[in-house]
C-alpha cells in the first residue's frame, strides 16, 4: 500500500497529459504540436514520468516510439481519469446555457445502448438536449452535418477520430424460453439463427469455432439491424449474436439471456466519431466525454 501511495503522490498532471497525447499519437513531434510544446519538452515530461514510476513507458528506436507493455496498460487508465476530470470540471465550473447536440446515430446502437442510459446524462446536464438522427447506412453519414456520429464498422474512416464503444466480441443470446431448450451447442440445430447483414463475422464463424457444421438445413433469417435481431430473439423467434455491452440494460435486454459463454471476435464494432480537423462545441465535448467515460455505465450502489 505504501509503495502505491508513493507512486501516485506528487504525480504531475502535465506528465499525464503529455503521456496521453504521446501514447495516443505514438509521436513526440505530433504530441508537441497538439500540446503547443517543443519536442524536447515532451520528451522531458515523459522521462520525468518514467523516472517517477520507475518504469519505461515507451520503446524508442530509429526516431519512432512504441508503448511498452506497461505503457499500453497505463494509457487507458490515464485517458479515463482525464475524461472524468474534464467532465467534472465542465460540470462544476462551466455553466452552460441551453444547448442542443446533434448526433447521427446508428439506429441499433440508439435503441439498444443509448436509449436505456440517456436519462443519466440528462440528470447531470439537463440544459443539454441530445437530438438523435438515426440511420443504418454509411452513405447517410457521408452527408451528415452532425458534430458527433456513432457508426458501425471497422473504425478506420479517413479524417475522423474514432473511439470504440463496445468490445469486438459476439456471443449468442435468446429468450428465456428458448434458453431452456439449449444445453449444448448442438441443440442449436433446428433453431432459427438470426444473421445481421454486414456483420463481418456471424453464425458461420461461431458454429465453426464450436466444431459444428453450418448445413443447408440450418434455418437462417437475415436483417440489416442488430436491434431487429434482438427484438426477434426477445419474441422467441430464434437466436442472435450480440455484443454484451448492448445487452446490459433496457427492456429488450431484460428479455434475453446468453446460453453460452463462448464468443467470437469480430472486426465490426460501434464507434464514436468526429472530424479530426474541427473543434467540438462545449456541449458536444461534454457528451463525448460522458459516452467514453464512466457516465454511460450503470452506477454501482
Amino acid at each position: 500500500m505504501l509503495m502505491k501511495e508513493m507512486l501516485t503522490n506528487n504525480i504531475q498532471l502535465n506528465w499525464l497529459r503529455t503521456f496521453e497525447a504521446a501514447g495516443r499519437r505514438l509521436s513526440f513531434t505530433l504530441s508537441a504540436q497538439e500540446l503547443n510544446m517543443s519536442q524536447s519538452a515532451v520528451s522531458q515530461q515523459i522521462q520525468l514520468l518514467e523516472h517517477h514510476l520507475n518504469q519505461k513507458l515507451f520503446l524508442r528506436a530509429n526516431r519512432t516510439i512504441q508503448l511498452t507493455d506497461a505503457g499500453r496498460s497505463f494509457l487507458p487508465l490515464v485517458q479515463d481519469s482525464m475524461r472524468q476530470l474534464n467532465t467534472g470540471a465542465a460540470q462544476i465550473f462551466t455553466p452552460l446555457n441551453q444547448a442542443v447536440v446533434e448526433v447521427n446515430v446508428n439506429s441499433a446502437f440508439g435503441v439498444l445502448w443509448l436509449a436505456p442510459r440517456l436519462h443519466r446524462f440528462n440528470t447531470i446536464y439537463p440544459q443539454i438536449t441530445i437530438r438523435q438522427l438515426g440511420t443504418n447506412w454509411a452513405t447517410d453519414f457521408d452527408i451528415s452535418t452532425a458534430e458527433l456520429e456513432i457508426r458501425y464498422g471497422a473504425g478506420n474512416w479517413p479524417g475522423f477520430e474514432c473511439h470504440p464503444l463496445v468490445s469486438k466480441q459476439l456471443r449468442p443470446y435468446c429468450s428465456v424460453a428458448n434458453a431452456k431448450r439449449i444445453r449444448q451447442p448442438s441443440d442449436l440445430n433446428g433453431m432459427m439463427l438470426l444473421d445481421v447483414i454486414g456483420t463481418p463475422q456471424g453464425w458461420s464463424k461461431w458454429l465453426e469455432m464450436m466444431e459444428l457444421d453450418n448445413t443447408e438445413e440450418q434455418s437462417h433469417q437475415y436483417m440489416d439491424s442488430h436491434a431487429t435481431a434482438v427484438s426477434m430473439a426477445a419474441n422467441g423467434f430464434g437466436v442472435c449474436l450480440m455484443y454484451d455491452e448492448l445487452m446490459r440494460e433496457g427492456v429488450l435486454a431484460k428479455q434475453l439471456v446468453a446460453p453460452f459463454v463462448d464468443s467470437i471476435p469480430t472486426e465490426g464494432s460501434y464507434y464514436l466519431c468526429y472530424q479530426s480537423d474541427k473543434d467540438l462545441s462545449d456541449a458536444s465535448r461534454i457528451f463525448r466525454d460522458w459516452l467514453l467515460g464512466s457516465g454511460g455505465q450503470r452506477s454501482v450502489p
